[in-house]
């Protein structure tokens, strides 16, 4: 599974590692060395989405390789409002030649998902949400659909596990961010031994 890091580190040059652009840090595109395919753009909705910074870090990485996914704007646990967001911000951003990911958020139901006008699913929400069955239902039908399938927020060995088995492609947490030469080693140790025990019920 790649993971997503905000801010520098050495290991970033790993194939499982790459780079989460998130509005506000002001990161100089040049100097991350970026790789297609290896980086997305968060919607830093986490504390309230703010349009003018998400939109001044799409212009600034403009002409960049491409990106796994911009991450449409959203409403923290609210299904519904993150749905309303949806028609003006996902055109926007699909004029703008860029691929876009839905933000799951509680509450939301398979069949209200935009899955034709998406590029990826990006699971978001509550804890309680994220080790919930209705997760990995949506999960299902969006590898169904070969769509990129990320987890925000795995901060823990239980959170990587259920979005390693939930068929996840990608994650971030701010664990990695905060210490990644650690932390990824550690995420490193969670996918071997994960891959290598004996199938549990989560």
């Amino acid at each position: 599974m790649l993971v997503l890091v905000s801010g520098a580190t050495r290991s970033i040059a790993r194939h499982d590692v790459g780079h989460f652009i998130v509005p506000g840090q002001w990161n100089n595109p040049e100097s991350l060395g970026l790789r297609p395919h290896r980086y997305a753009f968060d919607n830093g909705g986490f504390n309230g989405f703010k349009p003018g910074p998400f939109l001044r870090m799409l212009e600034r990485f403009d002409g960049q390789p491409a990106p796994l996914f911009v991450a449409a704007p959203d409403v923290l646990e609210d299904a519904a409002a993150t749905l309303d967001l949806w028609p003006f911000w996902s055109r926007l951003l699909r004029g703008l030649g860029l691929p876009v990911a839905f933000i799951a958020q509680d509450g939301l139901d398979p069949g209200r998902v935009p899955w034709d006008d998406m590029a990826a699913l990006f699971i978001g929400g509550s804890t309680a949400y994220k080790e919930s069955e209705a997760v990995r239902t949506l999960c299902g039908f969006a590898k169904a659909k070969g769509l990129w399938v990320h987890w925000g927020r795995v901060n823990s060995k239980r959170r990587y596990e259920l979005a390693m088995k939930a068929g996840a492609d990608s994650c971030d947490g701010t664990g990695f961010s905060w210490a990644p030469d650690i932390n990824l080693a550690l995420a490193a140790s969670w996918e071997q031994q994960i891959a290598q025990q004996p199938e549990l019920g989560l």
